[in-house]
């Protein structure tokens, strides 16, 4: 699969620890790697969003 350097910049950020977005955060950015697998989800009680990776996007980010 072939990732854009920012899709790959945001995986290799993820892989120390997970992200919570900013309330102006484009989602629409990191959506593909969401949709993959890449990249994992969870909506916080304050209505920002954790993005987390996945073993499959540890191995994307390394490739």
């Amino acid at each position: 699969m072939e990732l854009t350097d920012l899709e790959r910049d945001f995986l290799r950020k993820l892989i120390g620890e997970s992200w919570v977005s900013p309330p102006t955060f484009d989602h629409e950015i990191v959506a593909r790697l969401v949709e993959l697998g890449l990249v994992e989800t969870e909506p916080l009680p304050s209505g920002d969003i954790e993005y987390r990776i996945t073993e499959a996007g540890r191995a994307a980010a390394t490739a």
